[in-house]
Order: structure tokens, then C-alpha cells, then sequence
């Protein structure tokens, strides 16, 4: 018999699994995920199936409909509109409560990460450059006393960009490490405020960037 540790790790593999099938492409917004197709491929039965699936339902990835099947759910521009303010107004909080921790390592990792994604836009490496965007913003939001916020935004940050395979425009990110270079250069002159106002009110404002989602959403539409 599997220890309960065993079948959580199964269940957090077929999770893992899903996800990336989701951020490749081989499962698109609105289609319709076949069970039994996907147990017989991963060679497993349908519980971890089931139990990612519940995980990946109450994060917004899928819709679980009794007797038809689980389809994944579609973004509209207004769940990106709703996200980009809720992770402007948690993100800029978080700068606010948490600038006595910032340490000069920590500016010296939001710098390196920066870079990192500069690099990846000149190698159209859209992949690395999510990942490196992710942990650009996590260096200061893993200092919050409160991990839950991080924890919400991980998901909704996900469902921005899963399900678009390569697409991605390199005006609008060279302009987002812009702004992440004006913010590491506010934490560094000890300015906070000027900070958490740039990332809320000009990275996560949604009408600042909005000509960019339009194009870009539009884009992995057609592909």
C-alpha cells in the first residue's frame, strides 16, 4: 500500500504535468481534457487525476463539470483587468510593509534578475523569461510575514501566461524591465513610496497596458 506522502507526490506530478501541457500548447483554452486518455498516457489511475484537477479547478485553470468532463477555462480581458489590479494593490503593499528587510543582497538579486531577462528577450527565450519575471517579483514578495499573498498571486500570475505558448512581445517587456530598473533604482535612493507606485500605478495598471494585453491575447488567439 502507497504512504499518503506517495500519492500527494503523484498527484503533485500529474499537477505539474497538466500545467506544463497547458503552457506548451498540447492543451489550449477551451478544450476538453480526456481522463482516461491521460491515465492510460501517464500509466496511473484516475485518483491523482481527479485530485490535480481539483487543485487546478480551484485556482481557475479548469472547469470540473459533473458527468461531461473537465474543460479548461478560457481568460477574458476582464480577469486580466481584475488581475493585473489585485497583484498591483498586493505587490505594492507588500513593498510598503516590507522595506526594512530589503537588504542590499536583495537589490543586487532584482538587478541580476533583470539582466537575466534582458538577455532572454534578445535570445526570444519567452520561457526562461516568464520564470526569471516570476522570481524577480518573489524576491521581495517571499519577505512579506504573511506567505498566503504570495501564494494567491502565484496562481493568478500563472493564468495570465499559461496556454500561450511562445508568444510574447518584446516592446512591452523591454518596457516591464524599464519599470523593474526604476523600482530597484527607488529601493535603492530609499524611496518606497516611489516603488510601490510604480509597480501599482504603471506595471500592474491594467490601462497603462492595456494596447500591449489587447495585442498580445489577441496573438495567442491565432496560434
Amino acid at each position: 500500500m502507497k504512504t499518503p506522502l506517495n500519492v500527494l507526490s503523484l498527484r503533485e506530478q500529474v499537477y505539474e504535468y497538466l500545467r506544463n501541457e497547458m503552457t506548451t500548447g498540447s492543451l489550449t483554452a477551451g478544450s476538453t481534457i480526456n481522463l482516461t486518455r491521460i491515465a492510460e498516457q501517464l500509466g496511473i489511475s484516475k485518483t491523482p487525476l481527479r485530485d490535480a484537477l481539483i487543485h487546478l479547478e480551484i485556482e481557475g485553470f479548469v472547469t470540473i463539470l459533473p458527468r461531461r468532463g473537465v474543460i479548461i477555462n478560457s481568460l477574458e480581458l476582464k480577469d486580466v483587468k481584475n488581475a493585473y489590479e489585485a497583484i498591483g494593490i498586493i505587490e505594492s503593499s507588500i513593498i510598503l510593509d516590507c522595506f526594512d528587510k530589503i537588504e542590499p543582497s536583495h537589490i543586487s538579486r532584482l538587478d541580476q534578475l533583470n539582466k537575466r531577462m534582458i538577455k532572454d528577450i534578445q535570445n526570444n527565450n519567452f520561457l526562461r523569461l516568464f520564470q526569471t519575471n516570476l522570481a524577480f517579483h518573489n524576491v521581495v514578495n517571499t519577505l512579506s510575514s504573511n506567505p498566503l499573498l504570495d501564494k494567491f498571486m502565484s496562481p493568478i500570475k500563472h493564468r495570465l501566461y499559461d496556454f500561450q505558448g511562445q508568444s510574447y512581445i518584446s516592446d512591452w517587456e523591454q518596457k516591464n524591465c524599464e519599470e523593474h530598473s526604476q523600482v530597484i533604482n527607488f529601493l535603492k535612493q530609499e524611496k518606497p513610496e516611489e516603488a510601490a507606485r510604480t509597480l501599482k500605478d504603471f506595471h500592474w495598471d491594467y490601462s497603462v497596458n492595456e494596447a500591449f494585453i489587447k495585442q498580445f491575447y489577441a496573438m495567442t488567439e491565432q496560434n
